[in-house]
């Protein structure tokens, strides 16, 4: 059975609205938030940014909010204000079962 598209979020996807969530931001300072965050572990090459940041601006999950220069700036809408806090309490949980004692055991 296929996943509802953006049922769950994939890392890169999760934490490109945590960006956002911190405040409007433009590609490259979601890229050096993402890394600085991550301790670097989640690298978003530019492909992969810009394709996400088109995608979700089709969905209506993020919006294009302004031009400073060449760098567009970007906020999250309410639809991805729901979706990133969804996406965490997910992942909340999941940190419980795997922390929680096992009945079976």
């Amino acid at each position: 059975m296929a996943r509802k598209k953006f049922s769950t979020l994939t890392e890169p996807m999760f934490y490109l609205l945590m960006s956002l969530s911190r405040g409007n931001k433009c590609g490259i300072d979601i890229s050096g938030y993402i890394s600085k965050k991550s301790g670097g572990r989640v690298q978003l090459g530019p492909g992969t940014l810009y394709a996400l940041l088109a995608e979700f601006e089709q969905e209506g999950i993020i919006k294009y909010v302004g031009i400073d220069g060449k760098r567009k700036t970007y906020s999250i809408t309410e639809l991805g204000e729901k979706m990133y806090n969804d996406e965490l309490s997910r992942l909340r949980q999941c940190i419980i079962d795997a922390e929680g004692g096992d009945e079976d055991e």
